[in-house]
Formats: structure tokens, C-alpha cells, sequence
């Protein structure tokens, strides 16, 4: 497979300390890459099978993050601005490009939607979610290409009429008030009726953004009753797990084992099957999530490795050994499993995602 690189500054670094070798870059044209007799503003491809693990991961971040971060500006705005005009372009848009990283970069994106989230907590939690949902629905093969797409751009969407409460509720230290709680309970309704101003006629997406809270058992929210609708059951598992594995400081965030397990309690055959896909596309570890290792080296969870509790991970404290301030760590190997998951605030502000790649390589 080809990785496109469309920045050839990104690549100089490595070059530099000799983690990549011209060798293992061409043009366009399928020549060989010469830095001397390159043509400037040329976009270089590199082979996958000719890089270093390190190498592929920090050049597929690149474009990726940048994208990510690109849609999450575009989502930001879409929410804030409220034009009917464009608002349903838009998340048709966004929908489409996140059906494509779903396929081809789950674990990355993941991870730094994950990793990022606390920073812009509303807009990135619908982004986590959207992720989430379009690659369990399409391992469920319980849904049509447009009905996923429906229910995908309800999870981008869920929550558009209590931004603004998300947003307080990062900072908050004290348990939530009862005028908080009863926002909380009518936000499916209420994102609905917005989302209808907003020039939404897909159906799916509005049942899916309406019912989101109700649970198959009728012990949801607004309005408790029995919730057979099986996208908005899928949409209510992905935002709850993504949800209680989210930082907050009125609440202790849960690790993946934990989330899992509550979500299990519903004891409903379709909850659960959901939620046995989480666990089989996340792992134990979910990429994004600060872990701590056997010798007590600290890392992010970066790509679900061969089981549920060995991913591989990026190390970036208590190294091993001397050498680059970062390494990929497989911990499948003897010595380096995983001990536990780590809360994030324990260890203050971190590094982003991508300057710790760029340490790696």
C-alpha cells in the first residue's frame, strides 16, 4: 500500500537522522526520489512494506491528524453557526470522510480523538463517537450504507442543544445540579427540534438522535419507553462507552474493562452485542489511553495488537533505556504487558499525540 505524503517538509527530519532513506521514497511520476533534482511542490509516496513501523506510523499521522483536526474545525463551526444553508452539506461531508477513516485508520484516529478529547470536550465527544459507531455498524452488518450514514451523522449531532452545559461540566468539581440533570434529560428531544430548523428531513438520522437515550428495556430517557430501534440502541452504546471513559473532574472516568462490564449489565442481546464489538475493535486498552507497563514505563495505548490486552504501545516515560526520548513498545513480549490503565489527570498537561510520534522516529 502507498502512503501519500503531501508535505515533503515532514519528511526531512527523518532523513536527517537517517530513521527514513531517500531509497524509500518516489514521485508521483514512479521515480525514485532525488532530494537534489526534486521538483518543488511534487507529492512524494512511500511503500508500506519499505518502512520501519515508526516511520509508517509517524508519516500516516501526519495527514491524518491534520484531517482530523480539519474536521473537527468544520464540525465546530457547522454547530456554532447554525445555518440551515449548509448545515446538512456539511455533515454529509464529514460523514463521508469518516466512513473512509473508519476503514483504513481506525486505530490512529482513535487515538487521537481519544487523546485529544479533554481539550474541546463537546465537539470532540461527537467525533469519538461518529468513529466509533460507523466501525461497529459495519462489523455488526446489521445496517444498510445509508442507514449507517444516517446514523453517523446523528452521532455527529447528538448533543447539538447542550453544548454549552458540556462544556461547563469539563470544569466542574461539584456533582451535577437538578437544573443540569433535567437539560440532560430533554437534550434528545430538544437536538432534534434544533436539528429540524436546521433543514433535517432524514428520518433515520432524527429517530436516531431522538432516541438515543431511550434503552431497549424502557428505563431510558426522555421518556422511558422500550427502544427497538437498533440504530439509535447502536448510537446509545458508543456514546455511553466513549462517555464514561472521558476525563471529568465531578467524576472519576471509567477505564475500557469497567465501561464494558456497565454497559454488560443492560442485559439486553442487542446492547451486548454492540458492546462485544467495542471490546473486539478497542481492546482492553483503547488507542488513546494512558497505560503503565511491567517496570513501570507510561505510555499511550496507540494500536490494538494481537489480543484484547496487548496493544502496542507509545513509551514516553520511564524508558527502559537511554536513547530517543519515545519508543513503540509491543507489549505482547515478555516483560512489557501492561499493568493497568492510568487516569489522564494524574499525570497534568501531555504532550499531543503527533510531537510524540515525531519522537519515535
Amino acid at each position: 500500500m502507498l502512503i501519500n505524503i503531501s508535505d515533503a517538509q515532514v519528511i526531512q527530519p527523518l532523513l536527517q537522522r537517517k530513521s527514513l532513506s531517500p531509497e524509500h521514497l518516489y514521485l508521483y511520476s514512479g521515480m525514485r526520489y532525488n532530494p537534489k533534482a526534486r521538483v518543488s511542490g511534487e507529492s512524494l509516496v512511500a511503500l508500506e512494506t519499505e518502512l520501519t513501523q515508526s516511520s509508517l506510523l509517524y508519516l500516516q499521522a501526519q495527514d491524518l491528524f491534520e484531517e482530523l483536526d480539519c474536521c473537527y474545525k468544520v464540525l465546530s463551526k457547522a454547530i456554532v453557526d447554525e445555518d440551515p444553508e449548509s448545515f446538512v452539506p456539511v455533515m454529509e461531508e464529514l460523514a463521508e470522510r469518516f466512513k473512509h477513516i473508519a476503514v483504513h485508520h481506525f486505530d490512529l484516529a482513535y487515538a487521537y480523538l481519544a487523546w485529544h478529547t479533554s481539550d474541546d470536550y463537546p465537539v470532540m465527544h461527537h467525533l469519538l463517537v461518529a468513529l466509533t459507531l460507523v466501525r461497529v455498524g459495519m462489523c455488526s452488518n446489521q445496517f444498510s450504507e445509508p442507514e449507517l450514514t444516517s446514523h453517523l451523522k446523528a452521532a455527529l449531532t447528538m448533543n447539538i442543544s447542550m453544548l454549552t452545559l458540556q462544556a461547563r461540566l469539563r470544569a466542574q468539581t461539584e456533582p451535577l445540579s437538578r437544573d443540569q440533570r433535567e437539560t440532560i434529560r430533554k437534550h434528545p428531544e430538544q437536538s432534534a427540534n434544533k436539528l429540524k430548523l436546521l433543514g433535517v428531513k432524514d428520518e433515520v438520522w432524527m429517530e436516531s438522535v431522538l432516541m438515543h437515550h431511550e434503552l431497549p428495556d424502557g428505563t431510558g430517557y426522555p421518556n422511558q419507553i422500550s427502544n427497538n430501534n437498533v440504530g439509535s440502541v447502536l448510537l446509545s452504546v458508543c456514546d455511553s462507552f466513549n462517555a464514561r471513559m472521558a476525563q471529568r473532574d465531578y467524576r472519576s472516568n471509567f477505564t475500557a474493562e469497567q465501561a464494558v462490564k456497565d454497559l454488560f449489565a443492560h442485559a439486553d442481546h442487542l446492547y451486548s452485542s454492540f458492546t462485544a464489538i467495542i471490546l473486539e475493535q478497542l481492546g482492553v486498552y483503547p488507542a488513546g489511553s494512558l497505560v503503565q507497563l511491567e517496570g513501570n514505563q507510561i505510555g499511550c495505548s496507540l494500536i490494538r495488537g494481537e489480543t484484547a490486552i496487548s496493544p502496542v504501545v507509545l513509551v514516553f516515560r520511564n524508558l527502559p533505556t537511554p536513547g530517543p526520548s519515545a519508543v513503540l513498545v509491543d507489549t505482547l513480549a515478555e516483560g512489557c504487558k501492561v499493568r493497568n490503565a492510568l487516569p489522564r489527570r494524574d499525570l497534568g498537561k501531555l504532550p499531543g499525540l503527533l510531537e510524540l510520534l515525531s519522537k519515535v522516529v
